[in-house]
């Protein structure tokens, strides 16, 4: 739970995935546009960030737990 919560804030905080601040185009280019949304974090990691990438990383950690559990390899 704690690796794959950290990979998406780590992803999103090194601007690898797409935050309030650098939208996704069609062809999954990130590019950075104004949300209107201001924090005092250099890349412009804002909280909306930190709860949205934060709650996809324990999406993917629970079925992680739950896909092991369910092979018995937990």
């Amino acid at each position: 739970m704690i690796a794959s919560t950290t990979a998406f804030l780590a992803a999103g905080r090194f601007g690898l995935a797409p935050t309030s601040n650098a939208f996704a185009t069609a062809g999954l280019k990130l590019t950075p546009q104004k949300s209107g949304l201001s924090t005092g974090d250099p890349s412009g990691f804002t909280a909306v960030d930190t709860l949205a990438l934060g709650a996809m990383g324990h999406v993917v950690g629970v079925g992680a737990v739950l896909g092991l559990k369910a092979v018995g390899a937990l």
